[in-house]
């Protein structure tokens, strides 16, 4: 498993710009997840330029909660990769999403791969399982 930090509020790399919010790459078992998508489109996109991570080889987006921090640049993402979105049951659903689905329970996104379903705090959490 690999995961690359795009956007946080300190820049992980050299040459990458701070901001407030979160999103990284989840890379495991073949799968390309981006994970949340911080508060700004354009940031997010020069980030990923920067860090060379194409976004159009992204296989699907995971929303963490309805925070602006966290899915402010899902709509500028979309436009580029219209891709499936997994968000908590109680986020306003995306426009531009090639899929959506609103996850309330634990669900099995592919094999290893879970969302804990929506939790107390109306988050969900992406869980990898690994080999030992």
């Amino acid at each position: 498993m690999k995961i690359t930090i795009i956007y946080d509020n300190e820049a992980a790399e050299v040459g990458l710009r701070a901001d407030w919010g979160f999103s990284c790459l989840v890379e495991a078992y073949n799968k390309r997840i981006l994970f949340d998508t911080g508060a700004n489109g354009t940031l997010l996109l020069e980030n990923m330029k920067k860090l060379n991570i194409d976004p159009t080889m992204i296989d699907e987006v995971f929303i963490s909660h309805a925070h602006w921090d966290h899915m402010g640049g899902l709509s500028d993402f979309l436009l580029i990769n219209p891709i499936k979105v997994y968000i908590p049951s109680s986020c306003p659903e995306p426009h531009g999403a090639g899929e959506v689905f609103k996850v309330k329970q634990a669900l099995k996104i592919h094999e290893n791969i879970f969302s804990t379903g929506e939790l107390k705090n109306r988050e969900q959490s992406l869980v990898v399982k690994m080999e030992k």
